[in-house]
């Protein structure tokens, strides 16, 4: 949705975008479903409130060519280089435009599939206005946070959206934390953030998701939180996130 929603706003007036969510819509022959009715939503109320049906009307606004290059230009089709190891490449079928799967792809579901690095790294893209630091391993533990001491030399990465969507989405994805998932939990961290849950078959539990990173110069974090089979991101893989992330400014 974070995609989608970066799409949306450099191609269509989210400004005045507004939708009403009974709880599942019809398309392309098929049903998109939420897990509850949200209501009356504007553009950052349905990211913070997840909506489905609101992510799959902006897809088709947007169509499946668009959401490609998006995927494309945020790095989620390629393998990241960490350390001399290359990471598995996401993917995105490009479904036809009025589909139930375009749909479906606009919110995550369908055939999506992301790589927890190259999520990483456009988390920090967000944080840094189009720019970031790759992911390294650490190597060596030099303090009681894990972090090595000194200064970290380490390649840039980049996106290809413009610094005021970026500047956005930070807005929106700090909104998010604010009135869904609850600031209690990451104490005085002014974190932004975004929960996912990735399905993985119909007898097996989704993947728990929870994505994000410190608006804050003094804790430059990015952050990616996955359970495998985990169920729900916001309540699992947010706990967990919030855990490493206190721990890590305790240990500053």
């Amino acid at each position: 949705k974070v995609i989608t929603a970066a799409a949306a706003i450099e191609h269509l007036d989210v400004a005045n975008f507004s939708f009403h969510c009974t709880g599942s819509m019809e398309l392309g022959g098929g049903k998109i479903t939420c897990t509850s009715a949200h209501g009356d939503l504007d553009f950052a109320g349905a990211l913070a409130h997840s909506c489905n049906c609101a992510f799959a009307t902006l897809a088709e606004q947007l169509g499946g060519a668009t959401l490609q290059s998006y995927v494309e230009g945020a790095g989620l089709l390629s393998g990241v280089n960490i350390n001399g190891y290359t990471t598995a490449s996401g993917s995105f079928d490009v479904a036809e435009n009025g589909s139930l799967e375009l749909g479906w792809s606009g919110c995550g579901q369908y055939n999506d599939l992301v790589n927890p690095a190259a999520m990483l790294t456009l988390m920090g893209c967000i944080a840094g206005d189009g720019k970031a630091a790759t992911p390294r391993l650490l190597s060596k533990v030099t303090s009681q946070s894990g972090l090595p001491a000194g200064i970290i030399s380490t390649d840039t990465s980049t996106i290809d959206w413009q610094s005021s969507t970026c500047q956005q989405l930070q807005q929106m994805m700090r909104n998010d934390v604010l009135t869904t998932y609850g600031q209690e939990q990451f104490g005085d961290l002014p974190v932004c953030a975004k929960s996912g849950t990735a399905e993985v078959g119909s007898s097996a539990a989704p993947h728990a998701w929870f994505v994000g990173f410190v608006d804050d110069a003094a804790h430059p974090y990015a952050f990616v939180s996955v359970i495998q089979n985990g169920g729900g991101g916001a309540s699992q893989a947010g706990a967990v996130a919030a855990t490493v992330l206190n721990a890590v400014v305790t240990a500053e």
